[in-house]
């Protein structure tokens, strides 16, 4: 029979997970644990990726060793550019073990108050934190005894490998990437596939590397006809569970080109849902969200319009 722990004085954050993709970026210049410590992970000052900072396993059982996991995760992390991945206000109603190495947490209602990249971000701090927990292979999280949604999808369980992130600093090692994304046609009401030579060295992610590039198109190029404002700002970007999120800035909002709402929009979706891995792209503006672009709707997930690229 599985047991029950409750944990209801206990001031936790919300928590992660990540399908296989290469998603936001993990820092592993952070100091490797020693001898009975633990990665605790935590997330960068701005959100944008996760650090990690050593603690020590000062216990020897399993249940024992989740319970003191639980405080490091909602404690304040030791450096001034990090800060803890589990908001203050959430709490953890409660925890159990299941079959194989499963470790099941019901979350407040609060978890559900995160913006779509805070959220992944800390479940996959939380889940990569855990499964490093001898017997934890797997973590799931329920809100109020209800299986996480993201979108339609059930969570489910899930594992460290669910979460393959870029490094964060330059490797060393460049890579040619062809990307293929999507221009405005002269006329403004259709998209053109064409193929951008891109170089990837490991300091930012594929989708920010590929973005980034394609808004350049705008401020050098006067043959292309790019679908996006030369002036827009990416603030944040980051893809989890096949879904690319995309903060930008109100410049994106407007149009110099004359160009159709439609192709505005999804010249930037279609670009992004060629990557690999992605199949929906979620646009906000300035860490908000917007209802519109002009005449299209940009509140829900949004993905590839095959019927707006020209033959």
């Amino acid at each position: 029979m599985n047991r029950i722990f409750s944990l209801v004085t206990v001031l936790l954050c919300a928590v992660l997970c990540v399908s296989c993709n290469t998603v936001s970026t993990l820092y592993d210049d952070d100091t490797a644990p020693g001898p009975g410590q633990i990665k605790v992970y935590c997330t960068d000052s701005e959100s944008e990726g996760l650090h990690w900072e050593n603690r020590d396993l000062t216990t020897d059982t399993v249940e024992a060793q989740v319970q003191q996991v639980f405080g490091f995760l909602g404690e304040n992390t030791d450096s001034s550019t990090h800060k803890k991945a589990l908001p203050q206000d959430v709490r953890i109603i409660s925890y159990y073990f299941g079959k194989d190495g499963q470790l099941v947490i019901d979350f407040s209602a609060e978890y559900l108050n995160m913006d779509k990249i805070q959220e992944a971000l800390c479940r996959a701090a939380v889940v990569k934190t855990f499964c490093q927990i001898k017997n934890v292979d797997s973590v799931e999280f329920y809100i109020e005894g209800q299986p996480l949604k993201v979108g339609d999808f059930s969570m489910g369980l899930m594992t460290d490998n669910d979460f393959v992130y870029s490094t964060g600093k330059d490797s060393g090692i460049k890579e040619n990437y062809k990307a293929t994304v999507f221009l405005a046609e002269k006329d403004g009401k259709m998209l053109r596939e064409t193929v951008m030579d891109i170089v990837l060295d490991g300091t930012a992610s594929i989708e920010k590397t590929v973005l980034q590039n394609y808004i350049k198109i705008a401020e050098e190029s006067s043959e292309d006809n790019p679908s996006v404002n030369k002036d827009t700002v990416i603030n944040r970007i980051s893809a989890y569970d096949g879904i690319c999120y995309v903060d930008l800035s109100e410049d994106f909002l407007s149009k110099p080109y004359k160009i159709s709402d439609e192709v505005a929009v999804y010249g930037v979706v279609n670009t992004l849902c060629e990557l690999p891995g992605i199949t929906k792209v979620k646009i906000t503006i300035d860490g908000s969200e917007k209802k519109n672009f002009g005449k299209v709707s940009i509140d829900d997930f949004l993905s590839l319009r095959p019927e707006l690229i020209s033959q």
